[in-house]
């Protein structure tokens, strides 16, 4: 008997292999159960020891381990003052555990797992339901280091991949973990985390050192950069939070995409809903709400920012059209996505601009409305519904008014189709155009008056009568700039008397005096005009006419040609500048000055 007890205490110990011990001895231990007083929820119950020829078998029907307990800070029994102190405890010898508990900072997990003695290391082969988390669990002062791989259910239902993790723990100090893993579907991307925690009195809390790294996340079309979330201050473990996410940049589809802000808190008693918050800058910021039940809900209501300062901000990273500038106006956003995680449900985004005043250089378009209504669909954007522009006037120089088009997105542009305004009169058509950084496209003008076309270019002498039609092909790159436009007119009459002096000089010059004969009263059969504008404004206009005139008191066929080269930018402006100052001027001062 002596020599048996002998060999269960050397066995028991670790002292002797089992490789020594003979074929014939047998020997069987049992616990009822054991508990570590400083933890109380660290208990083992159930557990024998069998040696069974030459071989050792340990199991436990139920072991509860607590990776949080502070313990008594080294004043406690022999034993209880380090970390989950009953694994020390137990015989170094690999044991079978029927239910193994695991309390956590927040929750707690269990299942059926494997404990194997390596030295003085622990492996931990635990069988869970959502797969195999394998750790390895060293002792170090008083507390404990740990690495491993944790499958991503474990964590977050939605984290299929399996997930490595690192970390440590001392009495008394931070709770550090390292961890790191890929996105869950149908975001892309792996993510870093570097989580410190530290217990109070109230608990456990999130320290602000905390870090979730993002290099690249990618997300149907939309792809961001160096993503980093951070908590703002100390946050509950099991409470209300708030946190900041941030990245440098990204694309959505080819386009370029700035650095922003995302501040996110949550509220209520299960932290699976709150608010947020999108700072653009800190002039520009858009707010919402989010919802984690059955999915990640989010809604973002009608709200206004100011266009002036949109486009401001629009400006910093974006190529804009060359001189155009808002001066006043509101674009209003709202977004409604069901759940953010599954690409098969539309997100709904509704954009408006509202009273809006637009300048191009010193040109103006008031009151300009807009309405888009997109749905975003399998990662791709399309129009909801009717949308449409509309502008009350458009001050060029010469009056445009009543200008309507649809609005629809085709390429990743917004594009305008079926514009119409009045003019002169007359009628103006816009071939379908995108609204990209550098726009262009086609003017058609029909049945303008050439009488008031005349008349608002106050030349003194000049009229006429008829109706002009054509086309401008035009570009919007460094400027408005028009290539190959063409005018023409049938059946009208142009006539320009010449003041005292002109005539006097026409007398004495044949030539000018046959042209303004001609000009006094020409009846064109057919007018034609070649028409094209550089982006600084200057225009050539060659213009043919074909028809009637005066010659030696009777009408006699003639084909006219003029050539014309002027600024017409500088034109324009000085018609608006005659105009705003003849509105201004008091009626009887205006005839003085005449």
């Amino acid at each position: 008997m002596r020599r048996l007890a002998c060999c269960c205490l050397l066995l028991f110990s670790g002292i002797l292999p089992a490789q020594m011990l003979p074929d014939w001895l047998s020997a069987r231990v049992e616990l009822v159960r054991g508990q570590v007083l400083a933890c109380p929820r660290e208990r083992a119950e159930g557990l024998a020891v069998t040696l069974k020829e030459g071989r050792i078998e340990g199991r436990l029907a139920r072991l509860s381990l607590d990776l949080t307990c502070s313990r008594s800070g080294g004043s406690g029994a022999e034993g209880e003052s380090d970390a989950l102190s009953l694994l020390l405890t137990l015989p170094p010898i690999d044991f079978q555990v029927e239910e193994l508990t695991l309390y956590l900072p927040t929750g707690q997990v269990s299942g059926a797992a494997e404990l194997r003695h390596d030295r003085q290391h622990l492996e931990i082969a635990w069988q869970t339901g959502a797969g195999e988390v394998c750790l390895l669990l060293q002792p170090e002062q008083q507390g404990w280091r740990w690495q491993g791989t944790v499958p991503g259910a474990v964590v977050l239902p939605e984290l299929a991949q399996v997930l490595t993790l690192s970390g440590g723990w001392q009495p008394g100090q931070e709770l550090r973990l390292s961890a790191d893993g890929a996105l869950p579907a149908p975001l892309a991307g792996h993510w870093q985390l570097s989580l410190a925690a530290s217990q109070g009195e109230r608990g456990w809390q999130l320290l602000p050192s905390s870090r979730l790294r993002i290099p690249r996340l990618r997300w149907q079309r939309l792809e961001l950069r160096d993503i980093e979330a951070r908590p703002v201050g100390s946050q509950p473990l099991d409470g209300p939070w708030r946190g900041e996410l941030a990245w440098t940049g990204g694309r959505w589809q080819q386009q370029s995409l700035p650095a922003a802000r995302l501040q996110v808190e949550a509220a209520g008693r299960d932290s699976l809903q709150g608010n947020l918050e999108l700072l653009l800058n800190d002039a520009l910021r858009l707010g919402g709400r989010w919802r984690y039940d059955e999915g990640l809900a989010v809604t973002v209501p009608a709200q206004p920012l100011p266009l002036a300062g949109l486009w401001q901000w629009l400006s910093g990273w974006q190529a804009l059209p060359v001189g155009l500038e808002p001066t006043a106006g509101n674009l209003v956003l709202s977004l409604t996505a069901p759940d953010l995680l599954d690409g098969t449900r539309p997100i709904e985004l509704g954009l408006a601009l509202q009273d809006g005043r637009i300048g191009y250089r010193d040109m103006l378009a008031e009151q300009v409305a807009a309405r888009l209504q997109l749905e975003l669909r399998q990662g791709s954007l399309h129009t909801v519904g009717a949308n449409g522009l509309t502008i009350d006037s458009l001050d060029i120089g010469v009056p445009i008014t009543e200008i309507r088009a649809a609005v629809r997105l085709q390429q990743g542009w917004p594009w305008l189709s079926g514009l119409t305004a009045r003019v002169f009169d007359g009628r103006l058509a816009l071939s379908p155009m995108a609204l990209t950084t550098t726009p262009g496209g086609e003017v058609h003008f029909s049945d303008i008056s050439l009488a008031q076309v005349l008349s608002h270019a106050a030349v003194s002498g000049l009229s006429g009568s008829g109706r002009l039609h054509g086309r401008l092909p035009f570009s919007f790159e460094r400027g408005f700039s028009v290539t190959g436009g063409r005018a023409y007119s049938d059946h009208g009459w142009i006539s320009y008397q010449a003041g005292e002096q002109l005539l006097a000089t026409g007398e004495s010059n044949l030539s000018l005096g046959l042209t303004l004969g001609l000009l006094s009263d020409l009846r064109y059969d057919r007018l034609e005009a070649e028409i094209s504008m550089a982006a600084d404004g200057e225009a050539v206009i060659d213009s043919r006419l074909r028809g009637q005139a005066p010659v030696m008191g009777r009408m006699h066929p003639v084909n006219f040609n003029y050539h014309h080269q002027e600024n017409l930018l500088q034109l324009l402006a000085s018609l608006r500048f005659a105009r705003d100052i003849s509105e201004r001027l008091p009626a009887g001062l205006q005839g003085e000055s005449e």
